[in-house]
């Protein structure tokens, strides 16, 4: 082969790898949850509440970059071996929804700080 060829062959893989829809954990808006939910909870529940889901979020955004990563790799070589593949791979999106609602639920949990006048 010659360069042309090779400088073809990483162009279009570098823009395939910009093409997935399957998000970074950056990427991933929080989800709406209503402050009621935790209304009912003392402001020491809200702070357990708060650190659990702490705890748990780098977990989850580590799930979604990593099923980024495989993604994209699976649609780099579904594009170069059976294109109409590529169509149909997964977006994540239950990986997503679920970091998503975590951070829906510190936002309300927080919320819920502040009304109550609790002190961090």
């Amino acid at each position: 082969m010659n360069v042309r060829k090779y400088i073809l062959i990483f162009f279009c893989a570098t823009m395939l790898v910009a093409c997935s829809s399957a998000k970074k954990s950056y990427e991933v808006q929080s989800k709406y949850v209503p402050a009621s939910r935790f209304s009912h909870l003392s402001c020491n529940q809200l702070v357990q509440e708060a650190e659990s889901l702490r705890a748990r979020s780098p977990a989850l955004a580590a799930a979604v970059d990593s099923h980024r990563k495989s993604q994209t790799n699976v649609e780099i070589v579904s594009w170069v071996l059976f294109w109409p593949a590529a169509f149909w791979l997964d977006d994540g999106s239950e990986t997503s929804s679920e970091y998503a609602e975590a951070k829906g639920n510190l936002e309300a949990i927080q919320q819920n700080l502040v009304t109550k006048k609790c002190s961090s």
